[in-house]
């Protein structure tokens, strides 16, 4: 009889704590023993041994369904000729892209022998392979020819592996095109391919412990989720060993494609910042063909808003050097108990909880900063989003692990200005006087649309809008701000949270002053004697006074000593009538006040 080691979904995590390793093999008659592991944590302290079990049934030794996830403590390398076994989701779309990272071992190994079509809850058979362009999602097949990893500066840094998965190092991710068609078989509830989503299998020795990726400076590299359980991304992003930006860039694209052309491609790259735990969508743009180049786009698609703290089982995602010679670590502390959360609405591409998503709840993580969302529309065509966030321990210049550089830059396009760089996410402290400089750079003459998509900021905060150039703010929580540009607008837009008018609560005080001011001056028209007299407060200064008449002529029109405080003028020879008294001090301050003569 075979034995099996079944965990079933408890309301406490199973932990295996031991500094020995896990070993699972075939018992001595060469019955199959196997660990199934069905929503829960399976924590193993020490190293892991697996030995391949003889029926193809139950070939696996351990199997993670649903939400089930492995952690391992120590920094020990896993062994053995057997497999873990664990789900995961893609696109079920063969013209459309997964970037993937691989929770086991490749070495030796080609695709066919790490990725494999689910049968049943236990069995699975090997993916087949394809030259073609299309892959298929009955039987599973995979189009080789859309295998790449990357790591270098530029389009030409994409080095296609096809199906010697070998060739990729621990920690590198890959791209890879999803399927055509669908697939009725239903494991755990859940269809292979509805015509939604294509689920795998990943089958191997589980990656444990400190994993190392080479990335030089300035160097685009596809980096992966090397475990069977997610990381928190903000722990690793932040860790300042990594030689790194310390932010990372998703690829997103429009959906529902139907090519294979590059110059038909439509998609972007998203960026999320743990400075700021929050993510920017990507803007879509086209690609020439062959070359890559990124040129305009005439569809206006922005990527989706998706949850990227933790990134899942298999998913990849890009990073940029920031030292020659320099390196990532991915470690055993970076990887988290997350289970319960539906990764499938989290990303794209490499996006399920273990294959189980339809169930689970999505969880948000609430550790995330005030924030403000500014979109800019550029000539209707097509939108750049950024992202400004507020953090006391944050600086006003460029900071690893908050602020994003630009990734994807268009022809016509929009950024923050930070020490004259262009970023898609600004990390700083909250200054209400501040005015945050945009880049704005246009191919030619277009319309340029800007207005707050999104804000978790302090309701009675004011943003506006500053055009430099018409002096003008714009309430942007409430109107759009259109405006024509031409070329290059580094210095005239900005983003700020006060305009130059008084509040109402300024008005008043400054009329309470003005009403004191103006009481302060006694002008008095003495008709008995035929005089006009002025007495001025100690400390005003005036340096002109002019007497009107109602049609506008000045009558008399005087500069004065102003350190006289004292001044009288005949009004014996004026016509009786109501004439106007205007008074002009230093400060550029100016009193009018009615007298009526009669004479």
């Amino acid at each position: 009889m075979k034995q099996y080691y079944i965990i079933l979904a408890l309301i406490f995590p199973i932990l295996i704590q031991a500094q020995t390793d896990l070993s699972v093999s075939p018992s001595k008659n060469g019955e199959d023993n196997y660990v199934y592991v069905k929503n829960e944590l399976l924590f193993v302290n020490g190293a892991i041994d697996l030995k391949k079990n003889n029926s193809k049934e139950t070939e696996a030794s351990i199997y993670l369904r649903e939400d089930a996830q492995l952690l391992q403590g120590l920094d020990t390398k896993n062994q053995g000729d057997g497999y873990l076994s664990v789900f995961q989701e893609g696109t079920a779309n063969s013209f459309d892209y997964n970037y993937w990272g691989m929770p086991v071992e490749t070495k030796g190994k080609t695709l066919d022998q790490v990725l494999f079509e689910p049968v049943n809850s236990t069995r699975s058979n090997p993916v087949r392979l394809t030259n073609g362009l299309d892959g298929s999602a009955s039987p599973l097949t995979i189009s080789t020819r859309w295998i790449y990893k990357l790591s270098g500066v530029g389009y030409k840094s994409w080095d296609p592996i096809g199906k010697q998965i070998n060739k990729l190092q621990p920690g590198m991710g890959f791209t890879m095109k999803g399927t055509k068609g669908i697939n009725t078989v239903t494991v755990n509830g859940v269809q292979n391919n509805p015509g939604s989503h294509q689920r795998y299998d990943f089958r191997g020795i589980p990656n444990n412990g400190d994993i190392k990726v080479q990335v030089n400076e300035n160097n685009t590299v596809l980096l992966g989720n090397p475990y069977p359980s997610p990381i928190d991304l903000k722990a690793f992003l932040s860790d300042p060993d990594n030689d790194i930006t310390g932010i990372a860039y998703f690829w997103d694209s429009k959906e529902n494609g139907n090519s294979h052309y590059v110059k038909d491609y439509e998609g972007g790259y998203g960026a999320y910042s743990p400075g700021a735990n929050d993510y920017v969508p990507a803007t879509f743009k086209k690609y020439r063909n062959q070359t890559g180049e990124q040129i305009e786009n005439s569809g206006g698609a922005l990527g989706k808003e998706y949850e990227r703290r933790y990134a899942p089982v298999g998913q990849g995602f890009t990073v940029v050097g920031t030292k020659n010679g320099g390196r990532v670590t991915f470690r055993n502390s970076y990887r988290v108990d997350e289970r319960g959360i539906d990764l499938k609405a989290r990303t794209k591409g490499s996006n399920g909880n273990n294959g189980n998503n339809k169930n689970s709840s999505v969880i948000i993580d609430e550790e995330k900063s005030n924030s403000v969302r500014l979109n800019i529309s550029l000539n209707d065509t097509y939108t750049r989003q950024l992202l400004v966030a507020f953090r006391d321990d944050a600086t006003k210049g460029a900071d690893k692990a908050m602020d994003a550089p630009m990734f994807g830059k268009l022809s016509s396009d929009a950024s923050w200005n930070i020490d004259g760089g262009e970023y898609m996410i600004n990390v700083l402290p909250f200054d209400r006087s501040s005015m945050l400089p945009l880049n704005v750079l246009t191919s030619s003459e277009m319309e340029v649309d800007f207005f707050i998509a999104e804000t978790d900021f302090l309701d009675n905060e004011n943003i506006y809008l500053y055009d430099s150039e018409n002096d003008r703010f714009t309430d942007i929580k409430k109107d759009h701000y259109k405006v024509q540009v031409t070329g290059d607008s580094k210095d005239r837009f900005f983003l700020a949270f006060q305009d130059d008018q008084p509040t109402e609560e300024e008005k008043v005080q400054e009329t309470k002053e003005e009403e004191i001011f103006v009481a302060s001056i006694d002008i008095f028209q003495n008709n008995n004697e035929g005089v006009l007299q002025v007495k001025i407060p100690k400390d005003v200064e005036v340096n002109h006074i002019a007497i009107f008449n109602l049609n506008g002529g000045a009558v008399i029109s005087k500069n004065l000593s102003t350190s006289d405080k004292e001044f009288s003028f005949t009004t014996a020879n004026f016509r009786d009538a109501i004439y106007i008294v205007q008074l002009n001090t230093s400060d550029n301050r100016s009193v009018t006040k009615k007298i009526t003569v009669k004479n």
